[in-house]
């Protein structure tokens, strides 16, 4: 059972394949192999409604080989320490998430909570505000995550530790406002923001989902600048940050399975005014599945597998702007992450590889970026309450 970012206005954090409800930002949006507990604190506010809190605190553990420069060989993290503060119904709804996070990615350096926290979202990444005038229509402000590829920003969302190589072209978090409108089994969304979280409302998208039946459904969705921005920091890299962001997304689930094959299509258009001197995109697909060997709600033991592809393109030795590992450039990755979760505990390991193709000097693994892969052992632990 699934959400993603692609169709998140039109989810809006619901655990479970529901993805055609018009809803407020609810439930925090979890994936398949881990649960919130079902007996989260709950507070009744006279003639306001019902108020929801949760409390998700994880740790992190990572050895890995061919570190990048500055990265570490091993080390051992918090990788959430949040609470959750949301109202998803009535009129007026509300969702808050706030605390400490690191968002580890396949291909990447990684970085320790502290610093991520405060590199990229700060202590409240998550905070919006939604009206509901009627249950298939909801329009939503604030901080709230963005449109564009399947995987979700926090590990805890994700049946995978390390979100993949296709996530990493996508934005996570943005300002601005989303719509969303279900009619039938169609449900469609627009969204106005920031894109890589850049403080300029720069950004559109669209998206579309039609759900076949209770265990099917497909996803097309766009987003992308619509007006030049040259910002180019850690959480607002330039060339993503005017790109176009293309995904074509089906989920299938039985009783024990899901799978998700999805392909995404970016685009960086040229523009010299900003300093990009030359077009470039990628190309990609990915296919992630999950195996439920117990189903029971919180005691379950299940196998998340992750296989990726990406292919970027861009004329070399013309400063075409660096999507991968150079112009040119190209990955393949494959992960496993066994999960047991028990009531409010879950444990998981994960093991993944990257291979590199077609590297640029400099621009891969290893403390001189010239090594081609790179693999890593994850463990993860934690409360779901």
């Amino acid at each position: 059972m699934r959400c993603h970012k692609a169709i998140i206005a039109m989810c809006f954090f619901l655990p479970g394949l529901i993805y055609a409800q018009a809803e407020a930002p609810s439930s925090i949006l979890l994936d398949s192999s881990l649960s919130l507990s079902l007996d989260s604190k709950t507070v009744d506010v006279t003639d306001f409604g019902k108020i929801q809190f949760n409390a998700i605190v994880t740790g992190i553990g990572i050895a890995q080989t061919n570190p990048m420069a500055g990265d570490f060989n091993s080390l051992v993290d918090v990788s959430n320490a949040q609470l959750v503060v949301q109202k998803n119904s009535g009129l007026v709804q509300f969702y808050l998430q706030s605390g400490y996070y690191s968002t580890p990615s396949l291909g990447t350096d990684f970085q320790r909570a502290s610093v991520q926290t405060e590199d990229s979202f700060g202590l409240l990444p998550l905070a919006s505000i939604s009206l509901s005038p009627e249950k298939d229509f909801l329009l939503t402000a604030g901080k709230i995550n963005s449109f564009g590829g399947f995987e979700n920003t926090f590990t805890f969302q994700n049946n995978n530790i390390d979100r993949g190589l296709l996530w990493n072209q996508t934005s996570n978090v943005s300002r601005g406002f989303q719509a969303s409108y279900k009619l039938g089994s169609t449900s469609s969304a627009i969204t106005f923001n920031d894109g890589f979280y850049s403080n300029q409302l720069s950004w559109m998208g669209a998206s579309v989902n039609h759900q076949f039946n209770d265990g099917e459904n497909m996803t097309l969705s766009w987003a992308g600048a619509i007006k030049a921005n040259s910002d180019d920091t850690f959480i607002t890299p330039k060339n993503q940050n005017n790109s176009q962001i293309f995904n074509a997304i089906y989920t299938r689930t039985s009783h024990r399975w899901s799978i998700s094959p999805y392909l995404q299509y970016t685009l960086v258009p040229e523009n010299p005014s900003i300093g990009i001197l030359s077009s470039a995109h990628t190309y990609g697909a990915a296919i992630l599945t999950n195996y439920r060997f117990f189903t029971q709600e919180l005691h379950k033991v299940t196998l998340p597998f992750r296989l990726e592809y990406i292919s970027s393109a861009g004329r070399v030795n013309s400063n075409s702007p660096n999507l991968l590992y150079g112009a040119g450039s190209a990955a393949w990755s494959a992960t496993i992450t066994p999960t047991y979760q028990y009531q409010r505990f879950f444990v998981r390991g994960e093991l993944s590889y990257v291979q590199a193709i077609n590297v640029a000097d400099g621009q891969a693994f290893g403390s001189l970026g010239n090594a081609t892969n790179q693999a890593r052992i994850m463990f993860e632990t934690g409360v779901l309450y």
